[in-house]
């Protein structure tokens, strides 16, 4: 099987990067890759737990919050790592806000999953 990594530097509501980013790592872990995902600039905002987009949760791509769909990918085994040059920019308070199994690590987490994924997808 192959090893996929994901490199997602676009945040939870200024795109749907994050659904794609999700959906091709849910197909992967379903035909039983190894999947690993790097959160990369606003990426680091998108599995922040208690997130709402009101007036637009019940309504298709927000019907899910994006932490809820990663929290699935990790309970399935796939690993997500936030930067935390990235996660300290944007005041995030990683121990509160990242459910568990969120990482929070820095650069040489990503360049080791360039250097060992079969396949990088940058998003």
């Amino acid at each position: 099987m192959a090893y996929i990594g994901f490199l997602l530097t676009g945040g939870p509501f200024d795109s749907e990067r994050w659904r794609t980013a999700y959906e091709l790592g849910r197909a992967a872990l379903d035909q039983g890759h190894e999947v690993s995902y790097f959160h990369y600039l606003d990426g680091a905002l998108v599995p922040v737990a208690d997130q709402t987009l009101p007036g637009c949760s019940d309504s298709g791509l927000y019907d899910e919050m994006p932490t809820e769909k990663f929290q699935e990918l990790i309970a399935d085994g796939a690993d997500v790592i936030c930067c935390g040059l990235c996660v300290d920019a944007r005041g995030i308070d990683a121990p509160a806000d990242y459910p568990e199994g969120v990482e929070v690590g820095l650069l040489p987490d990503l360049a080791d999953i360039i250097g060992e994924a079969d396949r990088v997808v940058s998003l």
